[in-house]
């Protein structure tokens, strides 16, 4: 079988893959972010899937600071909430304040991860600008293909958006606290009632040397060929 000619540097691609994921401690938080620069970071995450070819992603991009720390202080609520436990979101297991065992990898990374997530919550005002990637309609109680359908035409776009900022050397993170209180939002910033927000993404340079691809769970431990549980 002959294989086509490779069209780009197999490396960086993956280098790019492998680093891109939340920064919060790495932020600069003085350093401004150029519009040119998140605009044709937004033109290429426009290139990822969209059901049935609607396109009816939408962008916001914030700048203002005092419409920021109003953003912010709903993100708090949210924090301390999630942190409370106050959320259907800590029955799934999928939560901050999840205990693992002592020799797995995600318990010793939790101290770290408290560390982060501290330091958003606290000057998450203070990063230059935030982008909310929103998607049209509203699906909440609709059937998980439609949920699916929906959540598919925005989600590969918000995260190629994080990616294509990080070949930038901008950093970004996927946070979604904020979203408890999406209707105060959306009332702030004018987003309309029939649009969902995706995600919150606080967006700035990268602060310090290049990024070193995660620690994560073995290949091994999370793929099942054929069958669940089958390895």
């Amino acid at each position: 079988m002959t294989m086509p000619p490779v069209e780009f540097d197999l490396a960086s691609v993956d280098h790019v893959l492998q680093t891109t994921r939340s920064v919060r401690l790495r932020l600069d938080l003085e350093r401004p972010v150029p519009r040119e620069l998140v605009e044709e970071a937004i033109r290429v995450a426009l290139q990822a899937p969209t059901g049935a070819n609607t396109q009816t992603w939408r962008f916001l991009v914030v700048e203002d600071p005092a419409t920021r720390a109003a953003i912010a202080d709903f993100y708090r609520k949210g924090a301390e909430r999630y942190v409370a436990g106050q959320t259907a979101l800590t029955r799934t297991g999928v939560s901050m304040m999840r205990e693992y065992e002592a020799e797995d990898l995600r318990q010793r990374q939790r101290e770290a991860l408290f560390k982060s997530g501290g330091f958003l919550m606290e000057r998450l005002q203070d990063v230059p600008l935030f982008v909310i990637p929103c998607i049209g309609s509203r699906f909440e109680h609709e059937d998980v293909f439609t949920q699916a359908s929906m959540w598919g035409s925005i989600l590969p776009a918000t995260w190629s958006l994080m990616l294509a900022l990080r070949a930038r050397r901008v950093a970004s993170a996927w946070t979604t606290l904020h979203l408890m209180y999406e209707r105060e939002v959306a009332e702030l910033v004018g987003i309309p009632a029939d649009y969902t927000q995706a995600a919150l993404l606080p967006v700035a340079w990268l602060k310090g040397g290049g990024l070193k691809p995660a620690k994560r769970l073995p290949v091994g431990e999370v793929v099942y060929w054929g069958r669940w549980g089958e390895r």
